[in-house]
């Protein structure tokens, strides 16, 4: 064999056997499934890049690529790996909470474990269960005591580490002046998605579904004080109050949710705001504020109730209490 074919025989036979980065990666591979540990909270983006604009406030900050935070104990899988350290996944939290981005490959090698089965099977083989009552409530309570700040997508308490792996950078012609992106806070989605645990979900359209109605206000008519009291009354601890979209409408900022706790409202109002407590005696009248907003953005006002303590306490004529017709 002449040399040159020698040497081509073993470039060939080394490309062979040394794997491509592309299809393995110090242990991530194709259709791997791994599952993150406790403790740990894993952002995933809705595409690639590793410049993640984002736009700052006073009181909190938004980055658009930001999916979902996940929680302790979801699954992912492979599904697509190239040169650089992000990797496409698909992830599912619970049976309400699935879907597809991208992750670093530092999250998979640091806050997760393989595990081996079928993806789906292994995904939902653990059921969830929210937070008690009392682990909401001490929620609400570090979100005040704390003035934890608002952050679109995020579901976590403390700082998670983008350093290494990602570089964020403010939007261009942004007013605020407040320095760096930091992956920490909750926006409402966001908080009702920690505290429930993945099992209530991140759309407008599916908190509108989940639960029991305790109330629908029609927007198409005035509501007494003695009447919105009354609903008022109802309410407990983490239920919540939900304005949806206007029907066939795209705006996604026609939402909004206020949800209850000691009397008044834990409200989550963007980057500029922050996260903002309602005291019991001011709760009225900001009830007819969000009256007003859900007129104008087309939407009925949905005061809802999901959490399973409470739920067990309704009675067969108190699980709803009206359907958009006035109180007597």
């Amino acid at each position: 064999m002449r040399r040159s074919d020698t040497i081509t025989f073993i470039l060939f036979l080394i490309s062979s056997t040394i794997p491509s980065y592309g299809h393995c990666c110090d242990g991530i591979q194709m259709e791997g499934i791994f599952q993150i540990k406790n403790n740990h909270y894993v952002p995933v983006f809705n595409d690639d890049v590793t410049n993640l604009t984002y736009k700052n406030g006073p009181k909190g900050n938004c980055c658009h690529s930001l999916d979902i935070v996940l929680l302790p104990s979801s699954t992912i899988r492979i599904i697509g790996m190239k040169e650089s350290e992000n990797i496409e996944i698909e992830y599912c939290v619970s049976e309400t909470i699935r879907g597809r981005g991208f992750i670093h490959a530092n999250f998979i090698r640091n806050s997760m474990v393989p595990i081996k089965g079928e993806f789906w099977k292994v995904a939902l083989q653990n059921k969830r269960y929210p937070l008690n009552l009392q682990g909401f409530r001490k929620a609400c309570y570090r979100c005040i005591g704390e003035k934890t700040p608002y952050c679109v997508g995020a579901s976590n308490f403390d700082k998670i580490d983008l350093s290494g792996m990602y570089s964020p950078s403010e939007e261009k012609n942004n007013s605020s002046q407040n320095g760096e992106y930091e992956l920490c806070g909750f926006d409402g989605f966001g908080f009702l998605y920690f505290v429930s645990n993945g099992i209530l979900g991140r759309e407008v359209e599916d908190l509108s579904m989940m639960g029991e109605k305790l109330f629908v206000f029609n927007t198409k008519r005035e509501y007494s004080s003695r009447e919105k009291k009354s609903v008022l009354s109802l309410m407990r601890d983490s239920d919540y109050v939900l304005i949806g979209r206007k029907k066939g409408g795209s705006n996604r900022r026609s939402w909004y949710m206020a949800i209850s706790f000691n009397g008044g409202f834990l409200e989550f109002k963007g980057k500029k705001h922050g996260i903002v407590f309602i005291e019991k005696e001011c709760v009225l009248k900001r009830l007819g504020a969000l009256l007003k907003k859900a007129q104008l953005s087309g939407s009925d006002l949905y005061v809802m109730r999901w959490h399973p303590e409470l739920k067990a306490l309704l009675g067969p004529r108190e699980s709803v209490i009206d359907r958009k017709i006035p109180l007597h």
